[in-house]
């Protein structure tokens, strides 16, 4: 019971302690100020929302001099990235037979990208925590690039297995589509004109080229500040931060093996089948962004990843 009831006050004292929460630069906000070039300057302007609960304790923190989000929201996001990987288990097969070929040592160039457009319907919880579904499709590009300076030629009857020196290259680009769902939450607090915040999604698409789904991990954490005029119904953040991204992957695709070696033809056929696993060289990237509150309806977002992997984010937020 201890373990249950303490997170609680903790988030009780927490939100009696001016805390904000920010998503994509914006959300309940005590005391708020944003920075202009005159200095930070006190923001008033408040929303009105059709409902006090939700977010909890949210009827409380409008009656005290807090800013909060309509507490209900749709928004589109997108997300491209491009990026470098490793790919590893390269295995050769034959419908026709029951003899396989692994690559140990690979020489490699292999690039992947992926374009994500999805559907977020959200809703604060909480005044530092924003929960959201998501629904959309996915479109990516996988690139292998290889030179297999061997293989090992395996379940042969008798002898089992066998290792050939026979050097060829694979180049390829395989395509896939596909629907996307998940879920995901940001959390975010922060001080007068300045904020943190994390935010972190779990989604998985279903490509119609592929029999394994995959699996997406998104986490990112990021600092920033408020910027605007005190006058001006819309403000806007600015931010820096980083992006992990977990997208492990499989490729599959057909190759001539009379181009590896003619000798090889008896054995898998004209034809075998390719198959192998990626992994991102570097899964974390440097991120900076910001977004623009038009006015207590319309928001919207633009973030772009460098480093290791090249993103851009594009996101609107309807409130109600």
């Amino acid at each position: 019971m201890k373990i249950i009831i303490l997170p609680i006050i903790v988030l009780i004292v927490l939100f009696n302690q001016q805390i904000k929460a920010q998503q994509q630069g914006f959300g309940c906000i005590n005391n708020m100020e944003v920075m202009s070039t005159i200095g930070s300057e006190k923001y008033t302007n408040k929303s009105n929302p059709i409902v006090n609960i939700p977010p909890l304790f949210g009827s409380k923190a409008r009656k005290s001099d807090k800013n909060l989000p309509l507490p209900f929201g749709v928004g589109f996001h997108s997300i491209y990235y491009d990026q470098a990987y490793k790919a590893s288990n390269l295995l050769l097969s034959s419908d026709s037979t029951s003899i396989t070929a692994r690559a140990d040592t690979l020489y490699q160039n292999t690039t992947a990208y992926e374009f994500k457009g999805q559907i977020r319907p959200n809703i604060w919880v909480l005044p530092f925590l924003n929960v959201y579904g998501i629904y959309g499709y996915t479109k990516g590009v996988i690139s292998p690039n290889l030179v297999v300076p061997y293989i090992v030629v395996e379940n042969i009857p008798i002898i089992d297995s066998i290792v050939i020196d026979t050097t060829f290259e694979i180049h390829d680009e395989i395509g896939y589509v596909g629907p996307t769902y998940g879920v995901g939450a940001t959390f975010s607090m922060g001080f007068r004109s300045f904020f943190i915040m994390a935010d972190y999604n779990y989604s998985v698409t279903d490509p119609t080229d592929m029999d394994d789904n995959l699996h997406n991990h998104f986490f990112s954490p990021k600092i920033g500040i408020l910027i605007g005029k005190s006058h001006n119904k819309s403000y806007g953040a600015l931010w820096v931060g980083g992006m992990f991204i977990s997208n492990d992957q499989s490729f599959t695709g057909k190759i001539d093996m009379a181009d590896i070696n003619p000798m090889f033809v008896p054995l898998f056929g004209e034809e075998a089948t390719y198959s192998g696993k990626i992994s991102a060289v570097q899964q974390w990237n440097f991120v900076i962004g910001g977004s623009w509150v038009i006015n207590n309806q319309h928001h919207i977002m633009l973030e772009a990843g460098f480093f290791e992997r090249k993103q851009i984010s594009f996101g609107y937020d309807f409130r109600f």
